[in-house]
């Protein structure tokens, strides 16, 4: 695969899957952007990365911040989303600013590169989100968190149709072992992951690489719109 010259803008690429995709993306000759709300995670990332990259610092679910973030980052080819902040708990349980927070990088980041982002994609242009296991497996505690995948999955296919010939497409990670998980003791961690290596069809835990791999096959295949690819090892079968 072979990104010479093509710009691609990674809003959640500062750590994780997205710092990944960013990654891969460089070593296939992409310039790459990245955006997120912490000047800290973005200049950090930056230094991390084999080679330069721009960022731009803003909250892509405060409209006004993404209109005035995606001014910044002026023409590009490919928007990768997996910005997400969410909160696992019961419904009845949760407050008002969790719900609204997860509610502004997971649904109305979208939103806002609809509405202030896409009038600067070029010709062959698209566009991948991040949902999520949950939307199809959801659990106690997940309600939240399995109604924002489905929203995300259900705007991937109703913008791949509405702004047609730009291409949409979702990916739906399963659990993946990146920083996200260090709020879990480490012994608690290994037997979680442990636990999985042996119940799921894959026999394995993802990687970022994992991702970033079927990231980019997705965001490049002119012949793919519309889709939810399902990157879980198999989760969704189990």
């Amino acid at each position: 695969m072979d990104l010479t010259e093509k710009h691609i803008v990674i809003a959640g690429g500062s750590t994780g899957i997205g710092f990944e995709i960013a990654r891969q993306a460089q070593l296939k000759g992409a310039h790459v952007t990245l955006m997120g709300r912490s000047a800290e995670k973005l200049t950090n990332a930056e230094k991390k990365l084999p080679l330069r990259a721009s960022y731009v610092q803003c909250d892509i679910g405060d409209a006004e911040s993404a209109k005035e973030g995606f001014k910044q980052v002026g023409p590009f080819d490919y928007f990768i989303s997996t910005a997400a902040d969410l909160t696992y708990a019961p419904l009845a349980e949760m407050e008002t600013g969790a719900i609204d927070r997860m509610l502004a990088g997971k649904f109305w980041g979208p939103v806002n590169l609809v509405k202030y982002g896409l009038k600067n994609i070029k010709e062959g242009g698209s566009v991948v989100l991040f949902s999520g296991l949950a939307a199809d497996r959801p659990a106690p505690g997940t309600s939240m968190v399995s109604a924002l995948n489905a929203g995300v999955e259900g705007l991937v296919r109703a913008l791949a149709v509405e702004l047609a010939p730009i291409r949409f497409n979702g990916i739906s990670p399963g659990v993946v072992d990146t920083e996200g998980w260090a709020f879990m003791p480490e012994q608690d961690r290994k037997g979680f992951f442990a636990s999985l290596e042996t119940s799921l069809p894959a026999r394995k835990v993802g990687a970022p690489a994992d991702l970033a791999d079927a990231t980019l096959f997705t965001l490049v295949n002119p012949y793919l719109t519309g889709e939810i690819l399902h990157v879980n090892g198999g989760g969704n079968l189990v």
